[in-house]
């Protein structure tokens, strides 16, 4: 090979690494290890059933988690803001079902929505991530939480 091939294929190399650990949002330093700590939005919910409902792009759009690097997070579902800790080791989560609230009466959708959060992000025990994307499992290993990172 060619010292022009060498460097062609050194560049091509270099550029699949970038784009491997160069993701923002879910992946750790390591790669394997997906980070919670971010900005994100829910888009899909669990229900009572146990089924994982996608929201309604409109609804989904209103909704937004921030989590930042020491466990803090906050959140709403387009009526109350929401606000909690949580630990993260590895894929293993625990959020604290203690959540200061705001104390607006909210019905229909926005409020569905936020009973729903409130009770299925603190079941949430395990994070499988994606580039921009989080899926939180409960402790049966069922998606919960569908997270998306926030354009």
């Amino acid at each position: 090979m060619t010292l022009a091939g060498h460097r062609a294929s050194a560049l091509c190399l270099f550029a699949v690494l970038v784009v491997l650990f160069g993701m923002s949002g879910s992946a750790s330093a390591e790669g394997d290890k997906p980070t919670i700590a971010g900005e994100w939005r829910i888009a899909a919910l669990a229900t009572a059933n146990g089924a994982l409902v996608d929201l309604d792009a409109a609804l989904a759009r209103k909704t937004e988690v921030v989590i930042d690097r020491h466990g803090l997070w906050a959140a709403s579902a387009g009526c109350n803001r929401l606000r909690g800790t949580l630990e993260q080791s590895g894929r293993v989560l625990s959020v604290s079902e203690r959540v200061m609230a705001t104390k607006m009466a909210c019905a229909g959708p926005s409020g569905d929505l936020e009973q729903r959060f409130l009770r299925y992000f603190p079941a949430a025990v395990e994070i499988d991530g994606m580039d921009k994307r989080l899926l939180l499992r409960d402790a049966g290993g069922a998606v919960v939480v569908l997270l998306v990172g926030k354009e």
